[in-house]
Parts: structure tokens; C-alpha cells; sequence
């Protein structure tokens, strides 16, 4: 892969990255899929999510400790809609605990990031603070560029060429 290939790609990626929502699937209990959407935020320390716990989606990632994870070019700013840019990802799940000192500093990045509801939702005691580690996934550029990541960086490690 060249250079500035290689840039462009880590551009695409980091746009992704730069998004405030996040699509979540996880096999519930009955074995079917349960799907949802959160805010999340990105820091030096990983992905963040505060989901609610009354959620069909959030109980099964809590009940597994892992999920699937795809952000999406949004549908308006896509050059192809059948080719929008994506990246979808599995990753463990680790609770970080009320008590635990990165809980009050995380949930003021949230703020910062989404608002003041999360002044509202902090106290909530059906919220968790979840931290994402990425293990591998694919990001998707267009028709016929697809590329493994891994990691929780994202590393660009190989172009998939076969189906």
C-alpha cells in the first residue's frame, strides 16, 4: 500500500472515529440480535459508551462483555450510497465502576462532547459507563476496498481482496 494511500485511509478512519454516535449488536438471550445506537466518546484512553441498562441491546452486551460496533458515513454526504464509508468492529467490554476515579472525569467528557443531558442521565443508576476494546474489524472506503484493522488504534493491516 502506498503512502498517501495509507494517509487517506487513516483520514477516512479517523473521520469515522470523530462521529458522536455509535451502532451496537449483540446476540441477547435468546440468541437473536439485539441492535442499538449511543453517543460515545474517544479519548487517549479508548471508546466510551453510557448506555441504559433498560435496553434490550445494553443488557446483552453486558451479559456477554463483548459486541459489534459500526459507525457510518452519514447517508447525506455519502459520494455512493451503496458504498458508504464504514467501520465495523468487535470489542470487549469492560464496566468502568461509580466509584472508580475515571467514572466523574469520563462522564464530563460526555458533557463536553454531548450536552447537558448528560448532567440529567449522570445519576442514573440504569446508565453504565462502558469502555470499548477494539480487537479487529474492517473498514470499508468504497467497492472493492476493504481493509482489516486491528487493535484499538485501528491499524490498517491488510486490503481484503477475496470474499
Amino acid at each position: 500500500m502506498e503512502k498517501s494511500e495509507h494517509a487517506s485511509l487513516n483520514r477516512q478512519r479517523d473521520r469515522l472515529l470523530a462521529q458522536k454516535t455509535i451502532l451496537i449488536s449483540a446476540r441477547g438471550s435468546s440468541d437473536q440480535p439485539e441492535m442499538g445506537v449511543t453517543p460515545f466518546i474517544r479519548n487517549n484512553d479508548g471508546l466510551f459508551i453510557y448506555p441504559s441498562r433498560l435496553s434490550a441491546h445494553v443488557r446483552a452486551v453486558l451479559a456477554r462483555g463483548e459486541g459489534q460496533f459500526l459507525l457510518i458515513e452519514d447517508e447525506q454526504t455519502a459520494q455512493n450510497i451503496w458504498a458508504r464509508v464504514r467501520l465495523k468492529f468487535d470489542a470487549d467490554i469492560t464496566e468502568i465502576d461509580r466509584g472508580d476515579a475515571s467514572f466523574g472525569p469520563l462522564c464530563d467528557e460526555f458533557a463536553t462532547a454531548h450536552g447537558p443531558t448528560m448532567g440529567l442521565i449522570r445519576d442514573f443508576t440504569d446508565f453504565h459507563m462502558l469502555r470499548l476494546r477494539p480487537r479487529h474489524g474492517v473498514l470499508v472506503t468504497g467497492f472493492a476496498r476493504a481493509y482489516r484493522v486491528e487493535g484499538a488504534d485501528f491499524t490498517i493491516t491488510e486490503h481484503l481482496k477475496n470474499s
